[in-house]
């Protein structure tokens, strides 16, 4: 293992440690899984078909890619802060996305869709 990917490795386990709180990953066939995550989001950018710039942004969820080993799906839902967020992405983004150089963290985007 290189120093790189020591540094990443130790960067990876600080997030895990220091900024990563507690969330309820719900699959759409109903299993839920307790896991942690650190919130983050995404600014998605996108032109109308007037030429207008539409802004979207995007809850999102960094969680170790090893506390979730299959892939977010569109349909998924994450409960954190007594709020109830849907796996989802604009205009046809991927919902989910590989952190890092190492693949060790899942950035799942999300949007809000009330409470608990």
């Amino acid at each position: 293992m290189g120093i790189l990917e020591q540094a990443s490795e130790w960067l990876e386990h600080q997030r895990q440690m220091n900024l990563a709180v507690p969330i309820v990953y719900v699959r759409k066939d109903g299993a839920e899984k307790n896991i942690c995550a650190t919130v983050g989001k995404t600014l998605f950018r996108s032109e109308n078909e007037y030429g207008v710039t539409i802004r979207t942004e995007s809850r999102d969820f960094l969680i170790a890619g090893s506390d979730l080993p299959d892939d977010p799906v569109r349909g998924d839902r994450i409960v954190y802060d007594g709020c109830r967020y849907e796996v989802l992405a604009p205009n046809g983004e991927p919902v989910w996305r590989w952190c890092g150089t190492y693949h060790w963290t899942r950035r799942v985007h999300t949007k809000e869709i009330g409470g608990a």
